[in-house]
């Protein structure tokens, strides 16, 4: 058997944020898996070389412009040489797979990471929501299986799409635990940390305003927004000047506010799955989490919940947990403990057995 899989978000020329991240963790596990089996083979489409995927197994498909690889080249590939099996863990899906869609040649398999755009379709714009309606329809016609993150993303598919309940597979992502010598404790700094995009779905108005109620009482504190920002949302127009918004920063800067940082705050309104929640946790760093399911299946009691909606509701629980030591070390704890619960390995092998079954 043949299975292919679109790896050209892996490439190292993209700015990477999280559903890139877990794309390349979950192809190197899987790279690592196929080496150590015989069962099938693995073809890895992409329009440049990536170092870390075995040579042998990469199909390189050039393309001479920046825009519509996946949607004309790897289109024309999968159509007149389809694999078995053909896997998509990030990307949108060729528009032009629907012209094969009654010759069957293929079985696809595809991540959906978050319905958002379906749930606060204010949040996006016409071209974004678009493409993700586009890919949404696709996957309901094509997939054989869709995998997501999450019990509560299965339950968004099932509420606001026309998707068979039978084929979406929740599948937790892992996580790899960074080096204890890169964990190394500084002196903790008086900075609050927000690792994300920095766009309105996360809720980047409220968290501010909350931690300006905080600042009022605590005004040595300085808020860190790390990711790249939405040009649409002008963060300085808040009146509000003691935060640092960073934009896209690498994973060794990351690593540094998460050592240096007294808490984590993500107070998104809408998450597939919360990555950074596990980057506090392996750093043992506190975190307020948005009340949100999808953020108390992945927390559960290792995190400190507070209303996205009302800042008033973030600034308290900030102060709860800034001026608590038992409360800060209960969250650590619990935190370290959630964190064994994600397994990439488990991932992988999950992902695998699904398509191959």
């Amino acid at each position: 058997m043949i299975l292919g899989i679109d790896a050209s978000r892996s490439v190292s020329t993209i700015k990477k944020t999280g559903v890139e991240l877990v794309s390349d963790e979950l192809l190197k596990t899987i790279s690592n898996q196929q080496s150590a089996s015989s069962k099938q083979t693995i073809v890895y489409y992409t329009p440049q070389r990536i170092d870390w995927l075995p040579v042998e197994n990469q199909r390189i498909l050039r393309w001479p412009f920046k825009f519509f690889w996946t949607q004309i080249r790897l289109a024309w590939e999968l159509i007149s040489h389809p694999p078995e099996k053909m896997f998509f863990p990030v990307h949108a899906m060729p528009l032009l797979l629907i012209t094969s869609y009654k010759l069957r040649v293929t079985s696809y398999f595809h991540i959906i990471h978050d319905i958002a755009f379906k749930k606060q379709p204010h949040l996006y714009s016409f071209r974004q929501k678009l493409i993700l309606n586009l890919d949404l329809f696709l996957a309901r016609k094509l997939c054989t299986k869709i995998f997501v993150p999450t019990e509560a993303v299965r339950q968004d598919l099932i509420q606001y799409t026309k998707i068979n309940p039978k084929k979406i597979i929740v599948t937790p992502w892992g996580y790899k635990s960074i080096n204890n010598k890169q964990k190394t404790a500084n002196n903790k700094k008086k900075q609050i940390l927000y690792i994300g995009r920095v766009e309105k779905k996360k809720n980047i108005e409220n968290l501010i305003k909350g931690f300006e109620i905080f600042h009022a009482t605590h005004p040595d504190y300085k808020l860190i927004l790390a990711g790249k920002i939405d040009r649409r949302l002008k963060i300085y127009d808040l009146g509000f000047k003691n935060i640092e918004a960073l934009g896209y920063i690498n994973e060794k800067k990351k690593y540094e506010l998460l050592r240096e940082s007294a808490t984590l705050l993500l107070v998104s309104k809408e998450e597939g799955f919360g990555f950074p929640l596990l980057e506090a946790f392996d750093f043992d760093l506190p975190v307020i989490a948005s009340d949100i399911p999808v953020l108390r299946e992945i927390g559960e009691d290792a995190c400190f919940y507070a209303d996205p909606d009302s800042p008033e509701d973030i600034s308290d629980k900030l102060k709860k947990v800034i001026t608590d030591e038992k409360l800060q070390a209960q969250l650590i704890t619990a935190g370290q403990e959630r964190l064994k619960q994600f397994d990439w390995q488990k991932t992988a092998e999950q992902i695998l057995s699904e398509i191959t079954g």
